[in-house]
């Protein structure tokens, strides 16, 4: 166990809280409401909302500055790591561009080469009519290495794959099933007034408001 977390179960006031949350979580499951016991449930309520209060006073007392010395630390150890993320991009990028390049010309050696072929190919049919002899058959398809996609070093393996992506291009044709209801701003303009959202039940129900004295 933590022992900031030993720390804090010894907190006497977060004890006092505890001991009263209990206690009143034990009225509430013997007490019956009617018209005579209404107030003691508003009451409790009433304890209840403040409790909460200061539990969460009390918990963000233990955890705020632990949750700073965290943020604290992952900022350092970003800041740490940047130049790195900084690099890897930027060779990602250039062995990226030099693959692009390289397949360019690759291409463009293809097409070069099958132009030859194909211009060859003419000559010696046109070559084989004049003689009444059979036509050559035409020229396999020309194939040039393309850059490696595996690259092995002394430190390590750089490997190129295909993988797939997605760009979203036009939202209104995306499927249904691949959208999602924003229940929060429906939210907030049915509190505003908004009565009519094609496709959603507006409707009111009974809600208890607990104000402390």
């Amino acid at each position: 166990m933590l022992p900031v977390l030993e720390t804090a179960q010894q907190d006497v006031r977060v004890l006092a809280l505890q001991k009263q949350a209990q206690e009143i979580e034990q009225q509430a499951r013997t007490m019956t409401v009617t018209a005579d016991t209404l107030d003691d449930a508003a009451n409790a309520l009433a304890s209840i909302a403040r409790l909460k209060k200061g539990i969460e006073e009390r918990r963000v007392s233990w955890v705020k500055p632990l949750n700073d010395t965290v943020k604290k630390v992952n900022d350092w150890f970003k800041s740490v790591a940047a130049p790195l993320e900084s690099a890897d991009k930027l060779l990602r990028g250039k062995i990226q561009t030099y693959q692009a390049e390289e397949a360019r010309r690759r291409r463009e050696e293809e097409e070069r080469l099958r132009k030859l072929a194909a211009k060859e190919h003419a000559k010696q049919a046109a070559k084989a009519e004049r003689k009444g002899e059979e036509p050559p058959p035409p020229p396999p398809t020309v194939v040039v290495p393309g850059p490696a996609t595996t690259i092995r070093s002394s430190a390590g393996t750089v490997s190129t794959t295909k993988v797939w992506d997605f760009e979203i291009v036009d939202e209104s044709q995306i499927p249904r099933e691949f959208l999602m209801v924003d229940t929060t701003k429906i939210r907030k303009v049915v509190q505003a007034g908004l009565r009519n959202i094609p496709g959603v039940r507006i409707y009111e129900r009974d809600q208890l408001r607990v104000a402390g004295r």
